[in-house]
C-alpha cells in the first residue's frame, strides 16, 4: 500500500470514529424541555405548511431564527433515532469543514483532523446543549454549520479565481445566493461573525493580486447571507422577547457592564485556548523576519482570531445572552487553534515533538473523559426512559395527578443537560408544564429518587 492511500484509509477510519463516537452520546441523550414543548406543538401539525404557519408565528412573536426551528420541527415530527443520525452527521460534517479551512496542512492529516474533534469536545461551549440537546443542536450546531459550509464555498470558489481556474458564474451565484441566505438566518452574532469573515476575504482577494476582478457570485453570496441577516434580526418576535430582558443599568453604563460580561465569559470558557493562540503567534513571528511577513503568511491565522472576537462582543448588543450563544465564536477560536497549530513549522525536532505530543495529551484526557461520562450518560437515559414509560402508563390510564421520581445524584457530566432539565417538585414549573402538556396530564410533580418506591 502507498503512503498515500495509506494515509487516505487512516484518515476515512478517523471519520468514521469521530461519526461513532457523537452518536453513541446522542443516542443516550433523551428529549428534554423544550423538545417536548415544540414536539407538542409539531403533532398538531397535519401537514408541512401546518409547520410553516407554526413557525410564522413564532417569527412574529418571539424568535426570528426560523432555520433552525424549521429544522427542528422537521425532526421532531418523526423519531428521535433518525434525528440521532443527522446529528451526528453534521457535527461530523462541522469537523470536516473546520479541517477543510485549515491552510498549509498535509494531505489526508489524521492528525490535524483528530485534534479538530478533541477540541470541539473538550472545549465546545456547553455541548449538552449546543451539540447534543435536539433543539439547541438544530440551533447552535446545525446554525453554525451551515454558516461554515458557506464559508468553506466561497473560499474554494475565492482560489479557484485566483488561479484563473473556470467557474460557472450564474450555477455558482444562485448556489452562493442560497446557502448565504441560510448562514445570515442562524444566529445573531453567528452570523454575523459570518458575513465579517466574507467581507474580509473578498476584501483581501480584491486588494490582492492587481487585475483581481468582482465575479458575480461573490456578490450574490455576501447579498444572500446580508439578506438572511435582516429576515433573522428584524422579526418582530425579538422585540417582544427582548421585553422580558431585565438590566440593571441603563445608557452608558449598560454597554460598560455588558462589555465586563462578555470579558468575563470570554475568560470562563477560553482561555486556555487563548492562551495556547497567544503562544503559538509567539513562536510564528519569532521565526519570521517582519510582521508583514507573518501577516502574509499567517493572514487567516489572524483573520480567524479577529473573528471570535468580534462574535463574542457583538453580544454587546444584547441585555442578557444566553452562555450557548458563545458556542459559533467558540468554533471560529477553534479553527484559530488549529490554523496556528499548523502554521508552526514541523521541520524543528523539538516543535515538532510538542506538536504530537499536544494532540496525544488531549487524546488521553479525551478517552478517560469519554469513558466516565458516557457511563453517566446511559444512567442519566435509563432514568428518563424509566420515566418516560411510566408517564406514558399513567397517560394511558387516564391519571390526573401524577409524582415521578428526579434523578439520581452523583451521574452528572458536561456532555448531558437531564440534571439542569430535570422534573421538580412544583408542578407549577415550566419543565413540569412541559411533561403536562406533551403527555396530556394536568398536574406532574416530582420527589427525591431515594423516596420512589414504584419501580
Amino acid at each position: 500500500m502507498s503512503i498515500e492511500k495509506r494515509r487516505r484509509v487512516t484518515f476515512g477510519a478517523a471519520v468514521l470514529l469521530a461519526f461513532t463516537a457523537i452518536l453513541i452520546f446522542n443516542i443516550f441523550t433523551p428529549y428534554m424541555t423544550d423538545d417536548l414543548s415544540y414536539k407538542t406543538t409539531v403533532l398538531e401539525a397535519d401537514s408541512f405548511l401546518d409547520l410553516i404557519k407554526q413557525e410564522y408565528e413564532q417569527y412574529m412573536t418571539w424568535t426570528g431564527r426560523s432555520v433552525g426551528h424549521m429544522i427542528l420541527r422537521l425532526f421532531l415530527g418523526g423519531s428521535k433515532a433518525v434525528f440521532n443520525i443527522f446529528n451526528s452527521l453534521i457535527f461530523t460534517l462541522l469537523t470536516l469543514l473546520i479541517y477543510w479551512n485549515i491552510e498549509h496542512k498535509k494531505r489526508y492529516d489524521a492528525t490535524l483532523f483528530i485534534l479538530v474533534n478533541l477540541l470541539l469536545w473538550l472545549f465546545g461551549v456547553m455541548f449538552s446543549q449546543t451539540v447534543l440537546w435536539e433543539t439547541g443542536a438544530c440551533n447552535y450546531l446545525w446554525g453554525i454549520t451551515i454558516i461554515m459550509f458557506h464559508v468553506t464555498l466561497y473560499r474554494w470558489l475565492i482560489k479557484k479565481a485566483e488561479r484563473k481556474l473556470a467557474i460557472k458564474a450564474l450555477l455558482w451565484s444562485t448556489v452562493l445566493f442560497f446557502t448565504g441566505v441560510l448562514a445570515g438566518w442562524c444566529n445573531e452574532n453567528t452570523s454575523g461573525g459570518g458575513i465579517l469573515l466574507i467581507v474580509i476575504c473578498l476584501g483581501a482577494y480584491l486588494l490582492g493580486k492587481k487585475g483581481q476582478k468582482l465575479k458575480p457570485w461573490m456578490l450574490t453570496g455576501l447579498l444572500g447571507q446580508i439578506t438572511g441577516f435582516v429576515f433573522l434580526v428584524v422579526a418582530p418576535g425579538n422585540r417582544i422577547r427582548a421585553q422580558f430582558m431585565e438590566e440593571e443599568h441603563t445608557g452608558i453604563f449598560a454597554i460598560v457592564s455588558r462589555f465586563q460580561k462578555i470579558t468575563i465569559e470570554i475568560e470562563k470558557k477560553f482561555l486556555l485556548l487563548i492562551i495556547f493562540v497567544i503562544v503559538t503567534a509567539i513562536i510564528i513571528r519569532l521565526g519570521k523576519k517582519s510582521w508583514k511577513q507573518f501577516i502574509n503568511e499567517h493572514f487567516m491565522f489572524i483573520v480567524w482570531n479577529f473573528i471570535f472576537l468580534a462574535t463574542c462582543y457583538a453580544l454587546i448588543l444584547t441585555a442578557e445572552p444566553m452562555p450557548r450563544a458563545y458556542f459559533g465564536a467558540g468554533v471560529f477560536l477553534i479553527t484559530a487553534v488549529v490554523q496556528g497549530y499548523t502554521d508552526i513549522s514541523d521541520k524543528d525536532v523539538y516543535f515538532r515533538t510538542l506538536k504530537i505530543s499536544f494532540v496525544a495529551v488531549l487524546s488521553v484526557i479525551m478517552f478517560f473523559t469519554y469513558m466516565d461520562s458516557g457511563a453517566n450518560m446511559i444512567r442519566i437515559y435509563r432514568e428518563y426512559r424509566e420515566r418516560e414509560v411510566y408517564l406514558e402508563e399513567k397517560a394511558a390510564a387516564g391519571e390526573n395527578d401524577v409524582t415521578v421520581p428526579m434523578l439520581r445524584p452523583g451521574f452528572e457530566t458536561k456532555y448531558s443537560d437531564g440534571y439542569q432539565s430535570d422534573i421538580t417538585d412544583d408542578p407549577e414549573y415550566w419543565i413540569n408544564v412541559a411533561y403536562e402538556q406533551f403527555y396530556g396530564i394536568e398536574r406532574i410533580s416530582a420527589v427525591p429518587r431515594e423516596e420512589w418506591t414504584e419501580y
